[in-house]
């Protein structure tokens, strides 16, 4: 099975419920009790009307498989890089993207 990347449209509702910050204090968590992972992270992209996807690569599904199924989060293709902004993860990440 390949891993791939996950999609997950927050509407402006969820943000103000704090749900899109939830996700990601518990994908900080994951990611810091997975070691940190070069090629595990987190991403935001501003959506139309408030909202906002975010986008988590498919090294994700190994360490925090249950927060994807938990929320939803649907798999994709990988997203254009353009707007893309890295919430949990390492700066180099978009060295590894682009490869």
């Amino acid at each position: 099975m390949t891993m791939q990347w996950h999609h997950l449209a927050l509407g402006p509702g969820e943000i103000s419920a704090g749900i899109s910050t939830a996700i990601q204090d518990a994908f900080t968590a994951l990611f810091r009790s997975a070691g940190g992972p070069r090629t595990m992270a987190l991403f935001r992209k501003a959506a139309g009307e408030g909202g906002v996807d975010l986008y988590f690569t498919p090294e994700c599904e190994q360490h925090a498989w249950r927060l994807l199924q938990e929320y939803g989060a649907t798999p994709c293709a990988p997203p254009p890089l353009a707007g893309l902004e890295l919430l949990v993860g390492h700066n180099e990440i978009t060295y590894y993207l682009t490869t």
